[in-house]
Formats: structure tokens, C-alpha cells, sequence
């Protein structure tokens, strides 16, 4: 059996969306069986399904509709920017913070095609004890309308000059590799919250790809999407890229959100007229 620490690490480690193969591992090399690793993932995973009741197509911000909040018209997708969701010395905070704990960016499938794919820089401040970092997730929380349990930890990405991330989905695909690595226990991902930090740069748009639709960086500014179909599915017109930055540099946080969760699913205490006030 797994102590009660290592089932709090255990916690922890699915909250922030880590890969399962590395916790697995981890694990066996603390001395805990194959048996003894299974009753642990049994006993905190998580039991809720954010794909109930359809509570994905109808979010406590959608339905509030706030003035800052804007839909990128398209039938095919459900695609929002958000105004002013955080203030310039918010931004200055979270830039400070993640350039103190900037490492080469990864992706999640296990034929990593390498540095020219995805050339940025990546920090977990969700990982950090940081009050700053702490009080933007639960922030993002709070506005889209989605309880934390079902998040993961937000994450920071740098692009300098010539730094991209080719056409990809944030959702994994069902049964890759991928999908039980990342995916296996907390489910694919649902909603995508994306902020920019700053827009003093050339280039470094966000693409969609399948839908011919560019969002240029703007500091505060939050973009929005839903990577799934009603039935859960991946929706494959979410295809996006972050386009090449040409001059000076662009900084994002990124929150995700998943299909497995403890609690309620939806949060209805967001506050009013202004999202991000």
C-alpha cells in the first residue's frame, strides 16, 4: 500500500496533469509494487465527468456574457478573447516569475519531433508556490467558471525570435500513447485558457489552422477554446499553431482543463459585468 505521503504526492502529481509513465516510475523506484501502485491511482483518482449534463457546452462565462468577451464567429468551433483579463503589472509579475524557471519546451507524444516543432521555453509555475502564480489560476478558475479539480496547473511559455509551435491539438488523441500517458486518468483535455503577457513583438500570432482565423498577442488579453465535440471527441478544427515571432519576444500562460475532476463541475460564482476585474 501506498503511505499517506505518497498518496498526497500521488494527488498532486495527477492535479498538475503530469505524465503517468514518469509517476508510474517514480514510484517502483521507491519500492512500491505493481499492485500496490494500481491501488493507489484507484484510491485519489478522480471520479467526476465534466462531460455530464453537457456542462462543457454552456460555461458560467459564456451565459454571463460580459462586455470584454468576444466570439470568434465560426460554426465549427467554440472560440472567445477576453479583454483586459489581467492588468499590465499582472503581466510584469508572471513574466518576472517564469523567466526564473524557463526550460526547453516538450511535447506530449513519445516520437518527440523534436526542437523545430515546438522551439520555445516552458515554466510550471503552477508547481511553484508563487502567490502570483496562485492567484492567476484561481482566477482563470473563477472567470471561465470551472472548478480548480478539474484543471491543471498553469504553465508559462517564452518565444524569442524564429521560436514557434507548429499545428497541433491541445487534445490528446484517444488511445495513443499520448492520450494514456497524459490522458489515462484525468480524461482529455476540455477547455483551453491562454493569456498574453505582453504584444511589444512582430509575428507570433496564434493560427488556427483548419479555420483560417490569426489572433495577434495583446497584453492581458485572454484566448478561449473548447478542444472538444458534445460527444467528447477531439475537435480536429481546433488545429492551431503559434506562428514564428520575427522581432523581440512573446509570453503566454496556458491552463488547460480535463474531463475528470472531484466535485461539482461548474462554478457560478464568478463575478459580474467584467470578467477579469
Amino acid at each position: 500500500m501506498l503511505d499517506a505521503q505518497a498518496l498526497a504526492w500521488l494527488r498532486e502529481r495527477l492535479r498538475l496533469g503530469a505524465d503517468t509513465a514518469s509517476t508510474v516510475a517514480q514510484l517502483r523506484q521507491h519500492g512500491y509494487s505493481e499492485a500496490a501502485i494500481i491501488a493507489g491511482f484507484e484510491a485519489v483518482r478522480p471520479r467526476g465527468n465534466a462531460l455530464a449534463n453537457g456542462a462543457m457546452q454552456s460555461l458560467p462565462l459564456i451565459r454571463r456574457a460580459p462586455p470584454n468577451l468576444r466570439r470568434l464567429e465560426n460554426p465549427r468551433v467554440d472560440l472567445f478573447t477576453l479583454e483586459d483579463f489581467l492588468s499590465r503589472g499582472e503581466c510584469a509579475r508572471l513574466i518576472a516569475l517564469a523567466g526564473h524557471h524557463l526550460k526547453p519546451s516538450t511535447v506530449s507524444e513519445n516520437d518527440d519531433p523534436g526542437r523545430e516543432f515546438r522551439s520555445s521555453t516552458t515554466a510550471y509555475i503552477g508547481h511553484l508556490k508563487s502567490p502570483a502564480a496562485t492567484a492567476v489560476d484561481a482566477k482563470i478558475c473563477r472567470t471561465l467558471g470551472i472548478h480548480a479539480q478539474y484543471s491543471e496547473g498553469i504553465q508559462a511559455q517564452r518565444y524569442d525570435v524564429g521560436q514557434q509551435f507548429k499545428p497541433h491539438w491541445d487534445a490528446f488523441e484517444p488511445g495513443s500513447e499520448a492520450f494514456q500517458r497524459f490522458g489515462g486518468v484525468r480524461g482529455n483535455r476540455t477547455w483551453t485558457f491562454m493569456v498574453y503577457l505582453n504584444e511589444d513583438m512582430e509575428g507570433g500570432a496564434t493560427r488556427f489552422t483548419e479555420l483560417d482565423i490569426a489572433v495577434r498577442p495583446k497584453t492581458g488579453m485572454a484566448l478561449l477554446w473548447n478542444n472538444l465535440n458534445a460527444d467528447g471527441s477531439p475537435n480536429l478544427a481546433t488545429q492551431h499553431c503559434g506562428e514564428p515571432v520575427t522581432r523581440g519576444h512573446k509570453v503566454i500562460i496556458t491552463k488547460w482543463f480535463r474531463v475528470h475532476g472531484d466535485g461539482p463541475v461548474l462554478d457560478e460564482s464568478g463575478s459580474g459585468a467584467r470578467a477579469g476585474s
